[in-house]
């Protein structure tokens, strides 16, 4: 089990370099500030962001709303057979500004509200880490899964911490 919110693995795919990029380009949109959407399989596969020459930065297009949503960075490298795909999912920042605030309220609550102010705390701090948890590995999961199907791999990759 992880205790962050946060995934580094690489992918093994068949396809050499440029087909990887080119079966990734395949389901990524430009970004939209807002987007209108509901739950729905047709996006299993959408991801909305940016394809540079090494790889790319997306999030999944979702139905709902998860702020907890993980933004991926990936690079994409030529292997012996095929290509090989590193991956680092993490949150998007200001999720990580969010929490640093939320978290600060309960330290603040602790010191100043005595034994009270400190079970206040430490219920916040617990809330505010399960809901971020939930919410990260929930999706992560789902576009780990995404990944390997686009890039047609084995699921046999080496994992990263």
């Amino acid at each position: 089990m992880k205790w962050l919110p946060q995934n580094h693995f690489e992918i093994a795919s068949p396809l050499d370099r440029q087909a990887a990029l080119a079966a990734m380009a395949a389901h990524v949109e430009p970004e939209k500030f807002f987007r209108m959407g509901w739950p729905s399989s047709a996006n299993d596969k959408r991801f909305e962001g940016q394809m540079t020459s090494d790889g790319f930065h997306v999030r999944r297009v979702i139905g709902y709303r998860n702020s907890f949503l993980p933004v991926i960075d990936a690079t994409v490298r030529a292997g012996v057979r095929g290509s090989r795909i590193a991956v680092r999912m993490r949150m998007f920042w200001f999720v990580y500004a969010f929490v640093a605030v939320w978290i600060m309220g309960a330290l603040i609550a602790a010191v100043s509200a005595g034994w009270i102010g400190v079970g206040i705390a430490l219920f916040l701090l617990l809330f505010v880490y399960a809901m971020t948890m939930a919410g990260f590995w929930m999706e992560a999961g789902k576009q780990e899964q995404t990944l390997r199907a686009i890039f047609q791999a084995n699921g046999d990759a080496p994992r990263c911490g």
